[in-house]
């Protein structure tokens, strides 16, 4: 297998893995709207932002759809995730340090799935309470998920260094 087919096949599941998980904030989306739509105490300028951030939401979703899953090559092209490879085939049985980077970017990659639409959901849920964030109840969730989605992006982006970590430990 290819290093680039790996990210294609790798994008794909990762994306509609994503766009499965979003089910749940899709529904929100249309559940809040019609709430909007049928109160009348809330101000406008409430209901702007949340019109704003709720599209936002959606759009992102739909981004991830198309970049992920139909076009994955616009991601491995533009972040060059198939550079900076040894071999441009991986072999499982030969070489330790491609299965420990494969392994760290299956690990980054499940982390980001899982955290960023539980980060959505926070952040649509924090719009939905129109409180300030110091007397949000749930504010450490979102600051949890934000790092919780930077450390697996970096998990994705830095594998190689990873690597060389681990494997310096491990011969020490």
């Amino acid at each position: 297998m290819t290093i680039r087919t790996f990210w294609i096949l790798f994008l794909k599941i990762i994306g509609i893995y994503f766009v499965l998980g979003s089910i749940e904030v899709v529904a929100q989306f249309f559940s809040a709207t019609y709430y909007l739509f049928v109160t009348e105490s809330t101000e406008t300028i409430i209901k702007s932002g949340v019109y704003v951030s709720m599209a936002a939401i959606f759009f992102t979703y739909i981004l991830v759809l198309f970049f992920f899953v139909i076009k994955p090559n616009l991601i491995i092209d533009t972040l060059k995730l198939d550079k900076g490879f040894d071999e441009e085939k991986i072999v499982l049985n030969n070489n330790s340090s491609s299965i420990l980077r494969i392994a760290v970017i299956l690990i980054g990659g499940l982390m980001f799935v899982d955290s960023f639409p539980s980060l959505c959901r926070s952040v649509f849920a924090f719009f939905q309470q129109e409180s300030l964030f110091r007397n949000y109840p749930k504010a450490a969730w979102i600051i949890f998920d934000l790092l919780k989605t930077i450390i697996a992006y970096l998990l994705l982006t830095n594998s190689k260094l990873i690597v060389k970590i681990i494997e310096k430990q491990k011969s020490n």
